[in-house]
């Protein structure tokens, strides 16, 4: 783990590896001619450019002709110049369409260079206010949202232009490297109808966490109940600072704080709902008490550390450690799905990271063995990340299922979670390793080979393909009965395979 002290450091670092973040933007255009002019710009483009050519061809010809070049051919030209500039321009506008940002910068599309005066890129330094009031002051529901930079740079968008997930990254991306920007009105007072989760496509902005919440909890419980911390708050009394939220939902958050020793770490934060029935509140809370002490005396290299775990105003919070590194969901996403070589060996190190938390007294379910909790190190092997506890704690007080629907095993979507449920995850994870698509929910799973699989690789794959059809067995009793078998399974998979035609 590095000790920098600089704020949001790691997670810059992380973003820039990546090629930071593309978030995707229709822009509305205020009246049906200026819609008109750039729906044409290909055509003008197009258009302009053989009409130069044309130009050229007579103008090569008068020459070789002898005959004398007409004067109104220098203001042809210059013409055929200035349009096919400005289709030119005109096209890239219209192509432009994602806002783009890392740690340090935000860039914005080209249709908004005159209203940026010509600096698109701009730090995020440079961002005072994101104001969602719409022309007639209105602000209960807004349409429109606009980022005013120093100087009064202003550049206003349309909501209903960008993905709801895209606009809940933009604003955490906002709280997270621009904690100084004021937000009007301050986003509790607003309806932004954004859900309380990012779509099973996307990841929080750390790569190296997962998100924790889902559209299911946001059914039950409103968006506006929870008010996450603010960046620079403190807890503990001053003890642990929060740098910036990484993501937040109805009922929960995850942050990035910072302890008095200057180490970097992992806040999560949960909070019980008031309607809930006091019995299954006081029933929450204890088992939360117990496994978050449990989960404190874990200490495995490649397990994240859970440094601590308290009670303050009402709120219930783990401290993690930062493990730095990207996590499969993001790595499938930009690589694409592996090779069964690479899944064999992940599945080997899930393997005997599971092995120490089943072995443990007592025994310690994760319930959360997802891509997302599973972090590519800088070492190049894997580590395992957030447990379910935050999860359980709120699962339990609510009698909501919280968790990712993919890689459920059907005993815990029964509220009965066992040693095997993360067997069933794990065999889920490694298809979606294989194929780059989630797995259907509570199904015996069976990964297709990708087209551009070699002949090679194939008695790999299906080898791999039937040990994950023995992982997410529906009855426990049929699926793989521990790690220990898995592993044994996992060596004869790596024996190596008969030629086809051998006996």
């Amino acid at each position: 783990m590095p000790d920098e002290k600089a704020n949001l450091t790691l997670v810059a670092q992380s973003l820039s590896q990546t090629g930071g973040r593309k978030l995707s933007y229709r822009a509305r255009t205020s009246t049906l001619a200026l819609a008109f002019i750039m729906a044409l710009s290909p055509v003008w483009l197009l258009w302009a450019s053989g009409a130069a050519i044309s130009l050229i061809y007579s103008i090569l010809s008068n020459m070789r002709a002898g005959k004398e070049i007409p004067e109104f051919y220098d203001v042809m030209a210059a013409f055929y110049v200035v349009l096919i500039a400005v289709g030119a321009f005109a096209v890239y506008v219209c192509s432009d369409t994602k806002l783009v940002f890392d740690g340090q910068t935000l860039k914005l599309p080209a249709r908004f260079l005159f209203e940026l005066r010509g600096r698109l890129r701009r730090p995020w330094s440079s961002l005072k206010m994101v104001d969602f009031r719409d022309r007639d002051g209105s602000h209960k529901r807004p349409q429109n949202l606009a980022l005013v930079f120093e100087g009064g740079a202003s550049v206003p968008l349309s909501i209903s232009g960008m993905k709801r997930e895209d606009v809940k990254e933009l604003i955490q991306a906002v709280q997270l490297f621009a904690p100084e920007a004021q937000f009007f009105p301050p986003l509790a007072e607003l309806e932004l109808d954004l859900g309380s989760g990012f779509d099973a496509g996307l990841t929080a902005l750390h790569p190296s966490f997962t998100q924790l919440w889902e559209d299911e909890l946001a059914g039950r419980f409103g968006s506006t109940i929870f008010v996450p911390l603010e960046p620079s708050a403190r807890l503990q009394e001053g003890g642990i600072k929060v740098l910036g939220q990484l993501c937040f939902g109805g009922l929960s958050a995850v942050y990035l704080a910072e302890r008095k020793d200057g180490r970097q770490v992992i806040l999560k934060e949960a909070v019980l709902p008031l309607g809930c029935e006091e019995s299954l509140r006081e029933k929450a809370l204890a088992m939360f008490a117990r496994e978050a002490s449990i989960l404190a005396t874990l200490k495995q290299e490649r397990i994240a550390s859970v440094l601590d775990y308290f009670v303050e105003n009402s709120r219930h919070y783990i401290v993690l450690e930062h493990i730095e590194g990207i996590d499969l969901r993001r790595f499938v996403r930009d690589q694409g799905s592996q090779p069964p070589e690479v899944a064999l060996r992940w599945l080997g190190e899930m393997a005997d990271i599971l092995a120490y938390l089943h072995e443990h007294e007592p025994p310690v379910v994760h319930r959360d063995v997802t891509p997302d909790n599973i972090v590519l190190a800088r070492d190049g092997h894997l580590s395992l990340i957030d447990f379910g506890a935050a999860n359980n704690l709120v699962g339990t007080a609510t009698g909501t299922l919280v968790g990712k629907q993919s890689y459920i095993s059907p005993e815990q979507f029964r509220g009965k979670a066992c040693e095997q449920s993360d067997l069933y995850s794990l065999g889920a994870t490694i298809y979606f390793v294989l194929t780059g698509q989630d797995p259907e929910p509570l199904s015996r799973l069976t990964p297709e080979p990708p087209d551009q699989l070699s002949e090679a690789g194939r008695p790999l794959f299906f080898a791999l393909a039937r040990l994950v059809e023995n992982l997410t067995e529906q009855d426990v009793e049929s699926r793989v009965k521990s790690c220990a078998e898995l592993k044994k399974q996992i060596e004869a998979v790596r024996e190596p395979l008969p030629m086809r035609g051998d006996s």
